[in-house]
């Protein structure tokens, strides 16, 4: 149980690391979810807005507008699943603290190390979901400084596949991570 706890602590936080235990540290991430969610769906919810009625010729917000709104969502959303990991390893943390081990435990651990260390790395690992994020901050910061980026129309397509390709990643890594924890916290009752 001693390695699930190191593999568990061996997760990098993207808001630095709480000297204060594991009960501040939690609540200190869900304040911090609570909020990024909050903006995630507000700057999200505004690209969304100026993509999809803009194909019926409506719109509610301008695309041509959307460049800086499109770099703080990019922002958001990139750092808000790893928080979410990182709340349920915490609570996971705090629930199998005086347990003992139990018949299994290694390959629930080697699962879960395979987990940390994919969260640990980022999108560093996903060449497809670099290039995305890169072009689409050059062509957004090129959107905010002039105005007129002739190319900033074609960006619709990049910016929809970046968020499903992050909410594909969530999800797959979610259903892992539950079925390890629970996995995990059944021989713990």
């Amino acid at each position: 149980m001693n390695e699930r706890k190191n593999i568990i602590v061996s997760l990098k936080s993207n808001l630095g690391e709480s000297k204060k235990g594991i009960e501040k540290r939690i609540e200190f991430l869900k304040i911090t979810i609570t909020l990024n969610l909050v903006f995630t769906i507000i700057s999200v919810g505004i690209i969304i807005l100026s993509i999809i009625p803009e194909l019926f010729d409506y719109e509610i917000f301008i695309w041509q507008k959307s460049g800086l709104m499109t770099i703080l969502s990019l922002s958001l959303v990139i750092n808000l699943p790893n928080q979410f990991f990182e709340l349920k390893l915490l609570k996971h943390l705090k629930k199998i603290n005086s347990e003992v081990e139990f018949e299994g435990i290694d390959k629930l651990n080697n699962e879960l190390k395979s987990i940390v260390d994919k969260l640990n790395n980022g999108i560093k690992t996903s060449w497809s979901l670099i290039i995305l994020v890169i072009l689409i901050f050059i062509m957004g910061i090129w959107q905010i400084v002039s105005g007129n980026n002739p190319y900033w129309i074609f960006m619709k397509v990049p910016i929809s596949l970046f968020y499903g390709m992050i909410i594909l990643h969530f999800i797959t890594t979610n259903r892992k991570l539950n079925k390890n924890i629970n996995e995990a916290e059944k021989y713990c009752s």
